[in-house]
């Protein structure tokens, strides 16, 4: 449990640290290049979205990187592809659970799940000012 919970925090770092740097530094030097709000919206809300994609991505590595370590695994077989699918539902909160994580990796799963509720909002957040700058 513990090695879970270090796993856990340690992509929620990664997580925050890149999507921080993704909303703020690069959507704020792309809405500093155009006074368009046709331009600036559209671009804050992709790099929100390309954002979330690759977060999802780093708590797929932490999927596999913890399985490896016999932290948990998934109820059924699965590959990369179905763990990133889970990854994305999870991290975007649908979760609809035709992949289900065992074992103590289920604690990634709730962090994930948490971080990517605090990670929409922000990018809500973002795109919100950018529409009102």
């Amino acid at each position: 449990m513990i090695l879970a919970l270090i796993i856990s925090i340690s992509t929620l770092l990664i997580g925050v640290f890149f999507h921080l740097l993704n909303i703020t530094w690069i959507a704020d030097k792309i809405k500093s290049q155009s006074e368009n709000l046709y331009i600036k919206t559209p671009a804050v809300v992709t790099i929100a979205i390309v954002s979330q994609i690759l977060i999802a991505g780093i708590f797929t590595l932490s999927y596999v990187f913890a399985m490896k370590l016999g932290v948990g695994n998934f109820a059924q077989p699965s590959t990369a592809v179905d763990i990133f699918y889970f990854s994305l539902t999870t991290i975007t909160t649908l979760g609809l659970g035709s992949v289900e994580p065992t074992g103590d990796l289920r604690m990634l799963a709730g962090i994930e799940s948490a971080t990517g509720f605090l990670l929409i909002s922000c990018s809500a957040q973002k795109v919100f000012r950018t529409i009102n700058e």
